[in-house]
């Protein structure tokens, strides 16, 4: 994670030099060029680098914290503080001014499961206008400083890269392969081409369970051991095998006994034990009915991201708050 800060406005001579090799995310590298490094501390790095479309020099700070082994990724809730705070403190000539953020592929959601009100409010306003975004996962949403609220960060949805219309798609059998294993919803996993928002919902569960149990995005709650458990059958296992045997369409997925197969795999009888992997001490009531909505394997029965965000968990709770899609 970067935040960076700047005045200059002109290339000096020494900014045209040969630059640093750079091992920045393709985001960071393709706008900044790495000068030196001009120092580190608790948590992160700092270098200077000239910024390509600002036309000025900036200091960039690589927040990872350390450790006696060395560095580690630094919890997004330092990330967020540091830039809210420089936020904040905008228009003085003594302090450093906050140009931008970026949070790379592992740090791109606040460790807050309360942040996914606002992704589902941005998957409500997706799925409004008639779209799927079919890839729901942390590396596509950005924090977006430039929009501070009060001392809260705005959340964007972004990636719509395999996007499609919600109505009339071409049903070309992509749907299985928009979004990562451990995102993919259980109806395309069984190759549905039948499916609507609520492919995104289920991905968006993925990710607040994720927070929940403090991985703040760092790995997949629905990771698998490849040769021991692939992902779908880890997910049958935690949520149970119940909902999609009664889903009706499964009789319909490509002349497949999917029941059968299911059955074949010792699949076929899981109970789920999403609950016990979130007692009422780590996840009330009213959150684990949203959890588990969303991570409902029968897509007729899932909630959508606007019956979600109804439930009481939600609104008990008086967010104003929103996550806006580009």
């Amino acid at each position: 994670m970067e935040h960076i800060s700047a005045e200059e406005k002109e290339e000096p001579p020494e900014a045209k030099k040969e630059q640093l090799p750079c091992t920045w995310p393709a985001a960071m590298s393709s706008r900044y060029k790495l000068r030196n490094k001009l120092g580190d501390g608790m948590f992160g790095e700092v270098y200077k680098a000239w910024d390509r479309v600002g036309k000025r020099l900036v200091a960039v700070k690589h927040l990872r914290g350390r450790t006696g082994e060395g560095f580690v990724p630094t919890n997004h809730h330092y990330f967020t503080r540091e830039a809210t705070s420089l936020a904040a403190c905008r228009g003085h000539p003594s302090i450093v001014k906050l140009v931008a953020t970026h949070a790379d592929g592992t740090h791109d959601i606040d460790g807050d499961f309360l942040r996914g009100h606002e992704l589902l409010s941005g998957a409500k306003h997706v799925h409004k206008v008639g779209v799927l975004h079919r890839d729901m996962v942390p590396e596509n949403v950005i924090v977006d400083n430039q929009s501070v609220r009060g001392d809260k960060m705005v959340y964007r949805i972004a990636g719509f890269g395999v996007s499609k219309p919600a109505v009339g798609a071409e049903k070309d059998g992509s749907g299985a392969l928009a979004s990562p294993e451990p995102y993919r919803a259980p109806e395309l996993f069984l190759g549905s081409e039948d499916y609507d928002g609520r492919v995104d919902t289920w991905s968006l569960g993925c990710v607040m369970a994720e927070l929940v149990t403090g991985g703040g995005g760092t790995a997949p709650f629905f990771r698998a051991d490849v040769e021991e458990e692939p992902v779908f059958e880890k997910m049958l296992r935690l949520v149970g095998t119940k909902g999609i045997l009664e889903w009706p369409a499964l009789k319909l997925l490509a002349r497949r006994d999917v029941a059968a197969e299911l059955r074949e795999k010792g699949c076929g009888s899981y109970a789920g034990g999403l609950r016990d992997m979130f007692p009422e001490e780590k996840l009330s009531e009213a959150g684990f009915e949203v959890l588990s909505g969303l991570l409902e394997p029968n897509p007729e029965r899932r909630l959508t991201a606007a019956a979600a965000l109804r439930k009481p968990w939600f609104r008990r709770r008086g967010f104003g708050g929103g996550c806006f899609a580009p």
